[in-house]
């Protein structure tokens, strides 16, 4: 079943979309144009679509175009988190063979990292040479076999920034307490760098809660309480995957149906929660925030950091399949290093997900500590910062 020699390449996107996943994206086929590559293709909708034959050639793409998609947030080529059969495997040989396609790169999360490196293993068992590069990316930013996941960054602005300016609008009106929710699954990046918009000690936020510290319902209403008793307002954000000491969610959505969500259980809505509890407990007005996908789609927020990242990652996966390289993912190495990325095996990268470091925790009702905010500050670029308000104390 060996195809024929060809230096043609495919790509994949799969996973949740991210600010910068499309820079990715314009950066292979740039990189594959100028390198001379015969033929560039990408698969619509992950490997949904390449098991159909669903994909699009992207061979003559023009640098207008791929301009405009270097800028442009979500999944150009679509994305998909389907898990393929054996028939759909054989069948996406096939759909490569018959473009002449001996090179893939797969732009994705450990999911996606863990399924390129099993297709790879699986084109080999029917006897099909192919070539497999991966390019990381997620929000989450809990691949392990990289200093950071592009798409990470750019989020983690919008939240930290929408923090700020929602402290701007609590000073304004007395409306005392605001939960701001966070993607993030079961790692706490996305919450934790919220912390990056605090300058003084009164500043927001005041309480930050993520998965890899236990959360405790008594301490976490006596903090809300004496901060409005303070300085009259408070806020708190959460990360959707907050849990107590022994594992259970602090809030675990129930689908009117019974039934669970296709492929991965939807979670979220611990804000809302948590905001109910408040009121109850304290009798205080409390609003929840959840800007959700917005998080992961904000342009605008979008960090020099991170943009650059993405186009690394995917520059460096073309030059690295033309000399010869396969079965590896592009790993970023910390920021100033020299080299900037090294390449190491998709079975690293595919491995259990990257919760911050227990060096960088602490238990002050911030979450994390100075070292976590030295880490997160390039990645993540400069804030908008504001005046301090005029009007005080709003409670006063």
């Amino acid at each position: 079943m060996e195809a024929m020699h060809s230096d043609g390449l495919m790509i994949v996107q799969g996973g949740g979309p991210t600010a910068v996943f499309n820079a990715s994206l314009a950066g292979i086929v740039r990189e594959a144009q100028q390198l001379g590559f015969s033929s560039i293709y990408g698969a619509r909708f992950g490997m949904k679509g390449l098991s159909s034959g669903d994909v699009i050639n992207l061979t003559a793409l023009t640098t207008d175009l791929l301009g405009g998609i270097r800028l442009s947030p979500g999944a150009a080529l679509g994305t998909s988190r389907f898990k393929p059969t054996e028939n759909d495997l054989d069948r996406c040989i096939q759909v490569l063979q018959a473009h002449g396609i001996g090179r893939m790169i797969f732009l994705g999360g450990n999911g996606t990292m863990g399924g390129a490196q099993l297709f790879l293993e699986f084109c080999a068992s029917r006897g099909f040479s192919l070539q497999v590069m991966g390019a990381p990316k997620t929000i989450d930013n809990d691949i392990r076999a990289t200093d950071r996941c592009p798409g990470f960054g750019s989020a983690a602005r919008y939240v930290a920034q929408s923090l700020l300016d929602l402290s701007m609008d609590l000073q304004s009106l007395p409306q005392p307490v605001s939960i701001m929710e966070t993607l993030g699954r079961d790692v706490g990046w996305l919450s934790a760098a919220s912390v990056l918009a605090k300058q003084h000690p009164d500043d927001a936020p005041h309480v930050v809660c993520i998965p890899e510290i236990p959360f405790v319902l008594d301490d976490f209403l006596q903090r809300i309480d004496s901060t409005v008793k303070r300085i009259g307002w408070a806020v708190a954000v959460v990360s959707e995957g907050t849990c107590y000491a022994d594992g259970t969610p602090v809030f675990e959505q129930v689908l009117p149906s019974g039934g669970k969500t296709p492929l991965r259980p939807l979670i979220g809505g611990v804000a809302q929660h948590l905001s109910g509890l408040v009121a109850e407990h304290l009798g205080l007005r409390c609003r929840s925030e959840k800007p959700g996908l917005i998080a992961r789609s904000a342009s605008p927020y979008v960090s020099a950091q991170d943009r650059a990242d993405a186009e690394l990652t995917g520059r460096e996966c073309v030059r690295a399949l033309a000399a010869g390289a396969s079965g590896s993912m592009v790993s970023l190495r910390s920021i100033g290093s020299d080299p900037a990325f090294e390449l190491l095996p998709l079975t690293e990268a595919a491995g259990p997900r990257r919760a911050i470091p227990q060096e960088w925790l602490c238990h002050d009702g911030l979450a994390v500590n100075d070292a976590f905010l030295e880490y997160a500050r390039p990645i993540v670029g400069p804030l908008q910062r504001h005046p301090a308000s005029l009007s005080g104390n709003p409670m006063q």
